[in-house]
């Protein structure tokens, strides 16, 4: 009985909820329209600069992190999404997971916003890579408190990933790499605030 519990906590239910809700929408998206068609994302629900600030849209900083611009997109920001979910969801529970997700995703919305303002452009965004970025903030943050404050030796590596990740991220101009900064430092800050305010107990090992 104790080791059937101890698989069952294994399962990362709120993240393949995640996931099947994402491959849902797209499968929607695809049958009704095409991911790939801009118009058509924007009536969906992406984030269109105008129509969150002028028309006060704000029900798109939540919509845009389960549309995807075509299958890859979809793909990989889903295999990203196991692999931080499963490594996550244990240490932060299931509704303190799914509130680092959500605001992740909301503050890179806000973050791609507040840059395009900044640069004077207009896009069309969405994808649920900064919510992701978020869950790699947190993972960072986990990887130094699990270890009571002592940097564990995947703490080089990961910051490396995490470089490499951004500084592609930043050669690909169809990226929106101001949403991928801004999640991952809402998911540093984020968990940050639950495991010292919230005093969350982690004993994250790598």
């Amino acid at each position: 009985m104790n080791r059937e519990n101890r698989i069952e906590t294994k399962i990362p239910v709120m993240t393949l909820i995640l996931v099947l809700i994402n491959v849902a929408v797209y499968l929607y998206v695809e049958f009704s329209g095409s991911s790939y068609d801009t118009e058509y994302m924007i009536q969906m629900g992406a984030v269109y600069d105008p129509l969150v600030l002028q028309d006060h849209e704000l029900f798109r900083l939540i919509t845009h992190f389960f549309l995807h611009f075509g299958f890859d997109h979809l793909f990989n920001n889903m295999i990203s999404l196991l692999i931080l979910g499963y490594s996550l969801e244990q240490v932060t529970g299931k509704v303190r997971f799914l509130i680092l997700y959500f605001l992740s995703g909301i503050l890179a919305g806000v973050a791609s916003i507040v840059y395009n303002i900044y640069v004077g452009q207009e896009t069309v965004s969405c994808g649920a890579s900064g919510a992701i970025y978020g869950l790699m903030g947190a993972l960072l943050v986990l990887l130094i408190v699990g270890n009571r404050g002592r940097l564990s030796s995947e703490v080089p590596r990961y910051l490396l990933y995490i470089g490499i990740s951004i500084y592609s991220g930043m050669q690909d101009p169809t990226i929106d790499n101001a949403a991928h900064v801004g999640g991952f430092v809402a998911g540093v800050l984020i968990c940050l605030v639950m495991t010292r305010f919230i005093r969350m107990e982690v004993t994250y090992e790598s």
